[in-house]
């Protein structure tokens, strides 16, 4: 799975979904003006994360944490240098002085925690990641400070802690409590096969064949979550009309009048807030000139209605429309569905470029 851009167009958090629900195995680059980090993950789970901003070794942290002694720490890399095949650090120290591996792993993963937290900041900067298959445990190849877990740790999980501390400010008033029913409610949002789909649909993107077909894929799953919908091509103010579904009730022809559509954005107009933002909005629609023209063709509106952006180059490139109507039902896993907006941009984005 290709996934490369910028933190503009794809926040850590974001990406961080993508790799766990894809169960994917490999190492994501960061670059930015904070610095550079770098995060693997097996099988979706984060075992190992570093950033420039934090240069502490892991000898220095369990020394933080009055775990060893630093004579302790001092003989234990004497005695990994020594070695034939390369033995993590925390593991000769349990060995050779009897350090509880637990109390080791728990410094290992809250400094991972501290790194990754600390990334959600970023909001500018480049991403790579690239897919493998990483080195077992406790290989030289992997990192000589020993900063990798064992076990990973939930990649949902860490997005789920960073988002209430923020909001919270403050770490000590979240408990495993809080995190798992925040975690629930997650994947109550991606639930009504979502989750499934979201999979699904993330290993087509897969394929550099689809090209061009993105927007048909954006619209196949668009079908599976909501009643109709409406794909724009974004032409500076202006929305052009490029596929649909749902809209049969248009004397069978739907997707040439669809095509035919022109919708000005003003800049008071929910589309704007989407254009400008950049990010989904979930709401009812206002009244704008271009809002009045969709509802009068649509024949009438649900009272939350979908607006998505396709991000590709740092811009939008098409905005997809949503909706239940005639149903007053919310839009269900549309959570996932940004998920794989963000996902699809980037593919298209590569696909051009394949092009050129």
């Amino acid at each position: 799975m290709a996934l490369e851009g910028y933190l503009e167009d794809l926040g850590i958090r974001d990406i961080l979904q993508i790799l766990s629900l894809s169960k994917k195995s490999g190492t994501l680059t960061l670059k930015g003006q904070q610095g550079e980090g770098l995060v693997c993950f097996m099988d979706g789970q984060v075992v190992r994360a570093s950033s420039s901003f934090f240069p502490e070794t892991l000898g220095q942290l369990l020394r933080l944490n009055k775990i060893v002694t630093e004579h302790q720490v001092v003989e234990a890399l004497r005695c990994q240098k020594k070695l034939s095949f390369h033995q993590p650090l925390g593991q000769i120290l349990a060995a050779k002085f009897r350090i509880a591996s637990i109390e080791i792993e728990q410094v290992v993963a809250a400094q991972i925690e501290k790194i990754i937290f600390s990334f959600f900041s970023w909001t500018e900067g480049y991403f790579s990641f690239r897919l493998e298959e990483m080195e077992s445990f406790g290989s030289a190849l992997l990192n000589p400070l020993d900063f990798m877990l064992e076990k990973g740790l939930s990649s949902q999980r860490l997005v789920v802690k960073g988002n209430k501390i923020a909001e919270l400010g403050r770490e000590d008033k979240i408990d495993d409590e809080l995190i798992e029913r925040e975690l629930v409610e997650l994947e109550n949002q991606q639930s009504q096969h979502g989750l499934t789909l979201l999979r699904g649909m993330l290993a087509e993107l897969e394929h550099p064949e689809l090209g061009g077909g993105i927007i048909l894929l954006i619209l196949r799953y668009a079908s599976e979550i909501m009643n109709r919908a409406i794909v724009f091509d974004v032409r500076g103010n202006q929305l052009v009309g490029l596929g649909q579904f749902g809209l049969a009730d248009l004397s069978g022809a739907a997707d040439t009048i669809v095509r035919k559509m022109r919708l000005h954005v003003d800049s008071e107009s929910l589309f704007a807030q989407v254009l400008k933002g950049q990010v989904a909005v979930r709401s009812a629609l206002k009244n704008s000139a271009a809002e009045g023209r969709l509802k009068e063709f649509l024949g009438g509106v649900a009272e939350e209605v979908f607006l998505g952006p396709l991000v590709s180059d740092g811009k939008v490139v098409a905005l997809l429309y949503g909706d239940n109507f005639p149903s007053s039902q919310p839009i269900c896993a549309a959570n996932a569905f940004e998920v794989f907006l963000s996902q699809a941009g980037l593919a298209m984005e590569q696909a051009l470029c394949g092009v050129d």
